[in-house]
């Protein structure tokens, strides 16, 4: 890691200042976002155009979710074996190929598939590199700054990433979406010039790690796509043999001490829980507004705005709330916020419009609260030199929660799940109440989840009504 003033240093040692390259990476950090929030949010199209039930256009945004985790794992550790300059250019390529691919194939939804994995795999890359080469580069403030700029992209890709796709599928076509990815092209020679060149040491890759848990997540999201039970003794093995790896291999991904830290384990416990129903609700809101509201996906767009706004802002004044709120204060109102906001309008799905835009306000503002001090509450007790790969596979955690919950809602669709006749007034309404009240028990699940390992941890000894920490980015 450079040391004072890294643009004096690299004068000195006549090499680039690595500040020159954190605007490009920046842009390729929220381009990256852009792409792949955006073609979430347009299966309703998708599925429309190339008539595909809900639950097989869903594996676009589930399986490309999956990898989005994995890569992010994959990336970090090559960045200890290749120099991120080269990791990056790959990764445009990577990108690219797959959107050409995607694009040049529109009409078949298996090779728009295949495409979608291989420009998710280029993905992946942006905004693990953007940190790892910021904490590489830059220490104290700086570093901070460099950082804080990688939370508030993150929500600016996915309000652009969802307005703009929108509009781009209701008066382009989702298809030109894939040949908006070749824009990163052009960045290829901007990282050439800018990132500097890196010496490198030798790492490794636990890649039977990673194939076993891309086997049991992907397992999880194919068995809930059509519930189909031959997949289940494919997810036992994968765990199964998981755990075994994990206990007799000590360059495994994660070892046996990360499940030894209570603290750690519960809270991923209640982050896999919570997290389920994220992109669930958000990919099932274009179609419930679409087939309740007659509403177009540029309309569906717009009343998101206010929802990532809204998001935005709680994240940003993280450090303030921390004034007020304990850890464990902030992370039981968000989840409890997040309740409400899928608990009213499944009661009112059918009522009023502004009933949703209001819901995805709070929504958007439980999540932003709760992210901060949760990491916190789980890397708690984690000795510093691992703080690393706890922070990744949390995240990793995430990013297979996030996929598994857009596959169980996108089956909940498909079976028209409904219960709530008495309270609304046509099929499709009970049965997206229905939808909504299920992912509202979920987040109940959490939230349970969450007051329960807080009274053992607490038991135990464990400091759980602490102010939250700084803020971990990742």
């Amino acid at each position: 890691m450079t040391t004072g003033n890294p643009s004096a240093a690299a004068a000195k040692a006549g090499l680039l200042d690595p500040r020159r390259a954190v605007p490009i990476l920046l842009f390729l950090f929220v381009f990256s976002l852009v792409i792949d929030n955006g073609f979430k949010f347009m299966s309703l199209p998708i599925s429309e155009d190339l008539n595909l039930p809900v639950t097989e256009v869903s594996l676009q945004a589930t399986l490309a979710g999956l990898l989005i985790g994995i890569g992010a794992v994959v990336y970090a550790a090559l960045a200890d074996m290749i120099p991120i300059r080269k990791l990056i250019v790959f990764a445009i390529i990577l990108m690219s190929i797959g959107s050409i691919i995607g694009f040049a194939f529109q009409a078949n939804f298996a090779m728009i598939l295949v495409g979608r994995i291989i420009q998710t795999a280029g993905l992946a890359a942006a905004e693990t590199l953007y940190v790892i080469y910021v904490t590489k580069h830059f220490k104290g403030d700086e570093q901070k700054k460099y950082l804080g700029f990688s939370t508030a992209a993150f929500q600016l890709s996915l309000l652009i990433g969802t307005v703009g796709s929108g509009f781009m599928a209701t008066y382009i076509g989702w298809q030109v979406f894939f040949l908006v990815t070749l824009i990163a092209l052009l960045a290829i020679p901007v990282v050439l010039r800018t990132v500097p060149a890196e010496e490198t040491g030798h790492g490794s890759l636990d890649v039977f790690g990673l194939f076993l848990i891309a086997v049991f997540a992907t397992g999880v999201i194919l068995f809930m796509q059509n519930f189909t039970w031959w997949y289940l003794p494919v997810i036992v093995a994968a765990l199964a043999l998981f755990v075994w790896h994990v206990k007799t291999h000590d360059n495994a991904l994660i070892t046996g001490a990360f499940f030894a830290n209570g603290q750690y384990t519960m809270m991923l416990i209640v982050v896999f829980v919570t997290y389920s129903v994220q992109l669930g609700y958000q990919f099932m809101f274009p179609f419930l507004m679409a087939d309740l509201y007659g509403y177009q996906l540029s309309e569906v767009s717009l009343l998101l705005v206010p929802g990532f706004i809204a998001a935005i802002i709680v994240g940003s004044a993280t450090g303030k709330i921390a004034r007020y709120l304990t850890s464990k204060q902030a992370i039981t109102t968000a989840l409890v916020v997040i309740v409400v906001s899928m608990l009213v309008p499944a009661l009112l799905v059918d009522k009023w419009v502004g009933t949703f835009v209001i819901s995805m306000i709070l929504f958007g503002m439980g999540f932003a609260l709760m992210y901060g001090p949760l990491i916190s509450t789980a890397v708690m007790k984690v000795p510093a030199e691992q703080s690393g790969i706890a922070i990744g596979f949390y995240n990793l955690t995430i990013n297979i929660a996030v996929p598994i919950g857009i596959a169980y809602t996108a089956k909940l669709m498909e079976l028209k799940v409904s219960f709530l006749g008495g309270l609304s007034g046509t099929e499709a309404a009970s049965s997206y109440g229905s939808v909504l009240l299920i992912l509202a028990l979920v987040g109940v699940g959490g939230l349970v989840l969450y007051r329960v390992f807080v009274v053992v941890l607490e038991r135990q000894g464990f400091p759980m009504n602490t102010a939250p920490e700084e803020e971990v980015v990742a």
